[in-house]
């Protein structure tokens, strides 16, 4: 028998929001009329505010909200990830996610980000969770250039996905170069927000420098 020991493991962040039911409610009133854009792979996904310099939770509403998923962000990075930021992190955009019946996200990782981010605003029996591609799985890798097929009878925390079911009013974060979707949604009505984070201040040597989202 091998003796093995795991390194270098991938930390994922979830906290429930205690004010989320007067947050859901806030959203499904902005979301009343609102035209939602289709996503290009799949016509059962829309987002809102998904261009650039727009960013849904930074919306006036949601200042108490955003300054909640900030400070989290914040905790994740200092006393989870164990990493020294100077100030804190920042929310630099979000949008809004609707995914009905059928629908999905493609796999995918999110660039100039250091931590991103989902909210569930409704999540129900029956909605899709969210996957996080092993990297050998991933066609978005750096892995090794050559790419075994797992061997799905001996499935294992080595060589396989990973699904995270989460709560409604939870965020889910996690560092931005992960791979991750969902597919084939069973019920209507799947909303989330997503949104990516960066420190205020990126300092780490001499060359530092201060972010600044483009929204602002």
């Amino acid at each position: 028998m091998i003796e093995t020991f795991d390194i270098f493991p991938n930390a994922i962040g979830r906290i429930i929001y205690d004010k989320s039911e007067p947050t859901k409610k806030t959203i499904l009133d902005l979301m009343e009329g609102t035209e939602m854009e289709p996503n290009a792979k799949d016509p059962s996904l829309y987002h809102f505010d998904n261009e650039t310099n727009k960013s849904f939770l930074h919306k006036e509403c949601f200042s108490g909200f955003r300054e909640w998923m900030e400070k989290t962000c914040t905790d994740f990075v200092k006393n989870t990830l164990g990493y020294n930021i100077s100030g804190n992190m920042i929310i630099t955009d979000s949008w809004l996610n609707l995914c009905d019946k059928g629908g999905g996200q493609y796999p995918h990782f999110h660039g100039n980000a250091y931590i991103s981010g989902t909210y569930y605003v409704n999540f129900k029996q029956g909605h899709s969770p969210l996957c996080f591609r092993h990297p050998e799985n991933s066609t978005h890798s750096h892995f090794p250039t050559i790419t075994l097929q797992c061997d799905k009878s001996n499935p294992n925390k080595y060589n396989s996905d990973v699904f995270v079911f989460p709560e409604e009013g939870e965020l889910i974060l996690w560092q931005s170069n992960l791979t991750h979707g969902y597919s084939d949604n069973q019920l209507d009505g799947r909303i989330s927000i997503s949104m990516n984070f960066m420190p205020e201040i990126v300092n780490n040597d001499k060359y530092s420098y201060r972010v600044v989202p483009l929204h602002k």
